[in-house]
């Protein structure tokens, strides 16, 4: 079975005291290479290396009408290999004998590789067609050509039909030649005896490099006699048969529970392993597939295809291999918002028996759709449907999260209005309108620039103008174009300067760092004022310089006085004072000094309603 473990010594001496079975004399005809599959007997003549064969347990012998020496003959099946000077022969194919020719189990394949090669040619015996060439080491068995492709993977190829069955090892385990017959792989390198049928588990067991492996058990020479190892039984129970003339032995070629060997006198002799447990017989799979992935992609998503995708496994248990998936039913509930309660399930006709593992639908905005799944093997198990994994299309429109512009007095050479907004899936734009209002006047009609419609932009940037009232509105959509209300409107006054006004009485225009432009006016007497005809607002923001010895004023709009302002304070700076707000008027302002104490004035805005 070309290189393995060695056997442990000390395992073989432990039953040398078992009794020694004799196997029973094929008469008539002695053996230096031995052959056995089923009634066929096939020995190499130990003086003329002429080869014989007998059916009928020694009765009569035929010759085979060749040689075989240098290397043992093999016999596998009905296939018969032997090596006649310099020709290796089976079935009409021949080879170097040079060659390392290997007969696979059952007879079907036979694999040759020269000595200079690095890979070896597979022949159909039968048909003589040449089926691969493959690197060893390999084992061959019927059809199947069985090889560790990778650490852990024992891949066995049917040479007919191309499939492929990978049975997981240890990692440290390769196969050789010989090494693979019935459900039974003894592995090399790992110490592993594997069922490549299923579901028996692995044994553990060593064997000689001159081992050879049947059909359920392993014979290998301990001292002068043969181990016959049981490997259908997973306590690997043992006899011993002999004595035995050096490595002259051979399993039953056919598959039955025989061995063939030659004694110290070149006699040919069967033992028949009555004794082996029967092949493990699998109950039933009574298993159910498993679910072991199941996605219906992201919970709320931003288009109306839905999908739904599932992997299932059948799990084999020791006593019970798996029969394999066979198809699945699927089914699916939806409601038509988050607010409803889910429909009564769905079960569309084309939907059971499904031999794939996805499915598609479209469905309306705002849908939240729930799958479930089962799936039944070739024996008729059917799983229980699985829990629901549920996808909703986006119908929820985006919500604001910051909406700002400032101050509503805007005191500084630039200003900035800004929003955010979240969405259930993603922002895909926005709309941003505003309208203005000049000094005297009311504002406008909402204005809506192209370039501000399905934009990305999340805030504009501008340079006030003085006295000008602004004010923003916007809304956003959503990829599956759900639409937000349109924000409140927030708004952003420049003031009008103190020199946008004319003065009466006392007064002095002054400069200051402290001021809105860098001017100021000081009404520096009582009754002193400012005024400007024709302003427009329903709300007066007086900016002004406050601090220690300053005096009061008081506001008219439209010959109506709106209130009075005090700009004492104990620290000096620049304040904005909101007087009470009213009704919209139109008409002049006037500011008008109410002490003796300076009043020292910056600016005024008006503010309207948007």
């Amino acid at each position: 079975m070309g290189s393995v473990v060695l056997l442990c010594l000390s395992a073989v001496q432990a039953r040398a005291a078992d009794p020694v079975e004799v196997g029973v004399l094929v008469p008539g005809h002695a053996g230096a290479d031995v052959g056995l599959s089923g009634a066929r007997v096939v020995v190499s003549d130990p003086a003329t290396h002429a080869v014989y064969e007998t059916s009928n347990n020694g009765t009569s012998w035929t010759a085979s009408g060749g040689t075989s020496s240098g290397k043992a003959l093999q016999v596998e099946g009905a296939a018969l290999l032997t090596f006649d000077g310099s020709t290796a022969k089976v079935g009409g194919l021949t080879f170097p004998a040079t060659d390392d020719v290997v007969l696979g189990k059952g007879g079907l394949l036979v694999a040759h590789r020269a000595p200079s090669s690095t890979t070896a040619e597979v022949y159909d015996v039968a048909t003589k067609t040449k089926l691969a060439d493959v690197a060893p080491p390999f084992a061959l068995s019927g059809k199947t050509l069985w090889k560790v492709t990778e650490p852990g993977h024992l891949d066995g190829k049917d040479l007919s039909t191309g499939v492929v069955k990978t049975v997981l090892v240890a990692g440290a385990c390769s196969v050789g030649a010989g090494a693979v017959n019935g459900r039974w792989a003894v592995l090399s390198g790992c110490n592993q005896v594997v069922d490549v049928n299923g579901p028996q588990p692995p044994r553990n067991l060593t064997v000689s490099a001159d081992a050879q492996l049947g059909n359920g058990f392993v014979v290998q020479a301990s001292g002068s006699n043969l181990v016959v190892t049981d490997l259908n039984d997973p306590a690997l129970g043992r006899h011993t048969y002999g004595p035995v003339r050096d490595t002259s032995f051979r399993a039953d070629g056919s598959g039955l529970a025989k061995l063939v060997y030659a004694d110290p006198a070149n006699a040919v002799r069967v033992a028949t392993l009555s004794w082996l447990t029967p092949d493990p017989q699998p109950h039933p799979d009574t298993v159910a597939p498993v679910l072991t992935t199941a996605s219906a992609g992201e919970r709320v998503r931003d288009n109306t295809g839905l999908s739904f995708e599932w992997t299932y496994v059948d799990p084999q248990d020791p006593n019970s291999p798996a029969s394999g998936v066979k198809s699945y039913d699927l089914r699916y509930q939806q409601r038509v918002n988050r607010s409803s309660p889910y429909g009564s399930w769905i079960q569309p006709d084309a939907w059971q028996g499904l031999t794939t593992t996805g499915a598609s639908l479209t469905a309306p905005i705002g849908t939240d759709t729930c799958w479930q799944v089962r799936a039944r093997d070739y024996a008729g198990n059917l799983s229980a449907w699985s829990t629901s994994y549920c996808s909703e299309v986006d119908g929820t429109a985006p919500s604001l999260v910051t909406w700002r512009i400032g101050d509503r007095v805007q005191l500084s050479g630039t200003a900035t209005v800004r929003w955010a907004y979240k969405d259930d899936t993603e922002v895909a734009s926005y709309d941003v309108v505003y309208k203005t209002a000049a000094p005297g006047v009311a504002f406008g009609k909402w204005i809506y620039p192209a370039a501000w419609q399905n934009t990305r932009i999340t805030s504009i940037t501008w340079s006030p103008r003085l006295g000008w009232d602004e004010c923003f509105m916007v809304r956003a959509r959503d990829y599956l174009g759900n639409l937000s209300a349109w924000t409140a409107p927030i708004c952003s006054v420049a003031p009008e300067d103190d020199r946008a006004l004319t003065s009466a009485g006392t007064v002095t225009r002054s400069t200051s760092s402290l001021a809105f432009q860098g001017t100021t006016t000081i009404l520096k007497a009582n009754g002193a004022y400012l005024t400007k005809a024709t302003e427009a607002g329903l709300r007066i923001a007086l900016v002004a310089i406050k601090g220690p010895g300053q005096g009061r004023v008081d506001i008219y709009h439209a010959n109506i006085k709106i209130g009075t302002v005090s700009l004492a304070a104990t620290t000096t700076s620049r304040v904005v004072t909101y007087l009470p707000t009213t009704v919209f008027r139109t008409g002049a302002v006037k500011i008008v000094s109410t002490s003796t104490a300076p009043a020292t004035i910056d600016g005024i805005a008006f503010l309207r309603a948007p």
